[in-house]
């Protein structure tokens, strides 16, 4: 367990960031551009290029091959033929994307964040994957209603019907089956039934390739939106602090990456570990949580852990050695020691997550101890976030984890 904020070392350098990235003075009365170090200005610049541009041109080229294999299984079903390889293919090209989307996962700061609670968010990462924010009924419910075509359905469908999971759904359900009850329309008046094995199947591989067309466009909007050639927001965000920019001091633009940083708190962990396990924050007790565990249907979820956790150490690191991130803050402020002790965690959180053989609520069947094993080392990487890390920079912790003693 790390130290409690507070603790002497919290005390020693409580402040450093401020100190490193904030000298204001009044000017005529008025407030003088914020002046920031070299090592937060080296953290800002280095955000785009070194961590998030990387991380979305990885899903991209996976998204590039997803589309291409959606098509390639709707024309398998078009033309009457087997259309099962074609499928698989595209299961496994999803099954890619899935795993570079989970590294950029913990990249939920400007564009790709909740419009209402982010600087320059866009609501994008919803758009591409929206778990938990599920519902297989309304995605078969859809299927019938054949509407994927239309002008404005990947506009105006809520974000439970298109993106990475509505496709786990057409991908990988059983043939002819639909994970609605039987009062549901499409079971109650035969509408599903109507369309025969044949006739879900081709349904199916043609919402498949609009989504996945959607999720492609919906990546490339998001690399726009960030791409200082195309778009602002990675200037925007090395210039935070300059007059009239959102971000009223360089810390807040920190402290959005900080907040970034803890979806391996808040979801890995609590959520995706948490649900699992069955000590997830859902009502209805375990089998409610399990209910809601990542990944039902294409299995993977123990993977998607580990590649959460590689998204955090590039978050963390900035990128690797040649980038600037939290670590270097860190070792600025003279905690080389907190920075290590971090990686360290990081570490044993790597090395939990390979050791979980299977899907989590397979393992969690038939190894219970490695899948505690990796929420607990998990859980010691976000006590370090939260209580040494955010006391020695002086950044603030998100309220959802504010209080999160696990």
């Amino acid at each position: 367990m790390a130290p409690a904020a507070g603790s002497a070392r919290g005390w020693v350098a409580l402040g450093a960031l401020a100190g490193l990235s904030v000298l204001k003075a009044c000017v005529d009365g008025g407030d003088a551009p914020e002046a920031t170090s070299p090592e937060v200005q080296a953290v800002l610049e280095d955000t785009w290029p070194r961590v998030v541009e990387p991380a979305l041109a990885r899903v991209a080229v996976e998204a590039q091959a997803l589309e291409t294999a959606a098509r390639a299984w709707e024309q398998a079903e078009r033309d009457g033929v087997d259309g099962a390889p074609a499928r698989a293919a595209a299961q496994e090209a999803w099954r890619a994307t899935m795993l570079a989307w989970q590294e950029a996962e913990l990249l939920q700061l400007g564009p790709a964040g909740a419009s209402l609670d982010v600087v320059g968010g866009l609501d994008l990462r919803d758009r591409i994957y929206a778990w938990p924010t599920v519902n297989r009924c309304r995605v078969d419910q859809e299927t019938v209603a054949g509407r994927w075509d239309a002008p404005d359905f990947l506009d105006t469908s809520l974000v439970n019907v298109i993106g990475l999971d509505a496709l786990e759904v057409l991908l990988f359900s059983p043939d002819g089956e639909n994970g609605c009850p039987g009062q549901v329309d499409i079971n109650a008046t035969g509408t599903w039934d109507a369309l025969g094995p044949a006739g879900v199947r081709a349904a199916r591989a043609s919402y498949a390739r609009a989504l996945a067309a959607g999720v492609r466009a919906d990546l490339d909007a998001l690399g726009a939106a960030w791409d200082p050639a195309s778009g602002a927001f990675a200037r925007t965000f090395a210039a935070a602090g300059a007059a009239g920019n959102p971000y009223e001091s360089a810390t807040d633009a920190v402290n959005a990456l900080f907040d970034a940083a803890f979806y391996l708190e808040e979801v890995t962990k609590d959520q995706k570990l948490g649900y699992a396990l069955g000590n997830g924050d859902c009502t209805g007790g375990a089998d409610s949580c399990l209910g809601q565990v990542e990944g039902p249907l294409a299995g993977g979820s123990h993977l998607w852990v580990a590649a959460n956790l590689r998204g955090f150490r590039t978050l963390y690191t900035g990128g690797g050695a040649e980038g600037q991130g939290l670590e270097d803050l860190l070792r600025a402020v003279g905690e080389g020691a907190l920075a290590d002790e971090v990686l360290a965690a990081l570490d044993a959180a790597d090395a939990a997550a390979a050791g979980v053989m299977s899907s989590l609520p397979l393992a969690v069947d038939t190894d219970r101890a490695s899948v505690e094993t990796l929420q607990a080392r998990v859980d010691v990487v976000c006590d370090l976030l939260r209580l040494d890390v955010a006391s020695v920079l002086a950044l603030r912790v998100p309220e959802e984890a504010a209080g999160d003693n696990d």
